[in-house]
C-alpha cells in the first residue's frame, strides 16, 4: 500500500516538474526556411552545418532554391515559414496581399566590401560610365538589380533618361554575353563580378560604401506572431554563425564553396565575406525602395514602414 502511494506521489511530481520546465523531452521547434545559393546567405548554411540552430532548440531545414521565383512560390504556397532574399521582393508580395514581414537585415555592403558591380565588356571600346550607360547595361528588369543600377549611376551624375537597360534575367547568360562582347555592360553579383574581372571585364561602378544592397530575413506574419521566441532563437543562431564566419573564415570556405556555388577558379582565393550582427531593416532604405517601386507602378497600394517590417525579434 505504501509503495502504491509512493508511486502515485512520484508520478504527480514528475508531471509537476514537466509542467514547470516545459518538459525535458520536448521536441525542438521544426520549420523550413528558404534561400538561394548566394554569398550573403552563408550564415544560414554555417548555422545549419555547425549545429547552431539545434543549440537554440530548433530543427531548421534550410531549403535551397535555384531561383528567387521558385522561392517566392514556395513561400506564398506555405511550403516554407520564411526566407532569405533582397529587400524588394517582400514588399511586392506584401502589396499583393501575402502575409510577409521583413524582420532582420542580414547583410549590406561596406566601404571595402562590394556585392554588386556594373562591368564593361572586355570588348567595349569606350568604358567610361556615361558611355556605357548609353550603350546598354544588362540586368533583370523590375528587380533589385535595376534599382541598384539607377542609384549607383545617379551617384555618378548620370540621370535615368541617359541609361539604356537590356533585360537579361539569367545571370549566367548575362555573364557569357558580357565576356563575348554581345552586350557592352552588365550588372553582376559577387563572386561572378570578380570572375568577370579575371577575364578582362572592367568594373565601372560598384556598391561599396553606398549601403543600398541589403539582404533580409523575412517570415510569414502569422508565424512571427505565433512564434516570437522561435524567431528570436533563429536569429540568435544566425548571429552566432556570422560571428563564427568572421573569426574562422578559413574553416567555412568549404561550406561557402559548396553551398554558395563559388566558381572553381575562385574557390581558393575569393575573400570570405564579413557579416554584421542582424539589425532591423532601416526605414530610410526600405522606404526608398518602396517609393521606387511605386514610381514604376510595380506597387500600386499605399504602404507604410510598419506594413513591411516587423520589429522586436532580434535579441
Amino acid at each position: 500500500m505504501k509503495l502504491a502511494k509512493f508511486s502515485v506521489i512520484f508520478v504527480l511530481f514528475i508531471i509537476l516538474v514537466s509542467t514547470v520546465t516545459g518538459g525535458a523531452a520536448e521536441k525542438p521547434q521544426s520549420f523550413k526556411f528558404g534561400t538561394i545559393p548566394v554569398l550573403q546567405s552563408l550564415p544560414l548554411f554555417v548555422a545549419s552545418e555547425k549545429g547552431f540552430f539545434k543549440e537554440q532548440g530548433l530543427n531548421v531545414e534550410i531549403v535551397l532554391f535555384n531561383s528567387a521565383m521558385e522561392k517566392d512560390i514556395a513561400f506564398t504556397s506555405g511550403q516554407i515559414a520564411g526566407y532569405f532574399g533582397d529587400i524588394m521582393t517582400p514588399m511586392v508580395l506584401a502589396a499583393n496581399g501575402t502575409k510577409i514581414r521583413m524582420a532582420a537585415t542580414s547583410f549590406n555592403t561596406t566601404a571595402d566590401q562590394r556585392m554588386f558591380a556594373v562591368l564593361a565588356s572586355p570588348k567595349a571600346k569606350d568604358q567610361e560610365p556615361a558611355a556605357i550607360a548609353r550603350s546598354g547595361i544588362a540586368t533583370g528588369s523590375n528587380t533589385i538589380t535595376e534599382y541598384l543600377i539607377i542609384r549607383l549611376l545617379a551617384a555618378k551624375k548620370i540621370p535615368r533618361e541617359s541609361i539604356k537597360l537590356v533585360d537579361i534575367k539569367s545571370i549566367p547568360i548575362r555573364l557569357q554575353m558580357l565576356l563575348s562582347g554581345q552586350i557592352p555592360a552588365a550588372l553582376l553579383p559577387e563572386p561572378l563580378a570578380t570572375l568577370a574581372e579575371t577575364k578582362g571585364a572592367k568594373a565601372i561602378v560598384d556598391d561599396r560604401g553606398y549601403g543600398i544592397s541589403a539582404t533580409v530575413l523575412a517570415f510569414n506574419t502569422d508565424f512571427l506572431i505565433s512564434n516570437p521566441a522561435v524567431v528570436k532563437s533563429f536569429f540568435a543562431a544566425v548571429d552566432k554563425a556570422s560571428d563564427y564566419i568572421n573569426k574562422h573564415p578559413d574553416e567555412v570556405r568549404g561550406i561557402m564553396n559548396k553551398a554558395c556555388k563559388v566558381p572553381e577558379a575562385l574557390r581558393r582565393s575569393f575573400p570570405i565575406p564579413r557579416f554584421p550582427k542582424l539589425t532591423v531593416p532601416a526605414e530610410t532604405q526600405v522606404m526608398d525602395v518602396y517609393r521606387w517601386l511605386r514610381g514604376k507602378k510595380i506597387i500600386k497600394s499605399d504602404l507604410v514602414y510598419k506594413d513591411l517590417v516587423a520589429d522586436g525579434y532580434i535579441r
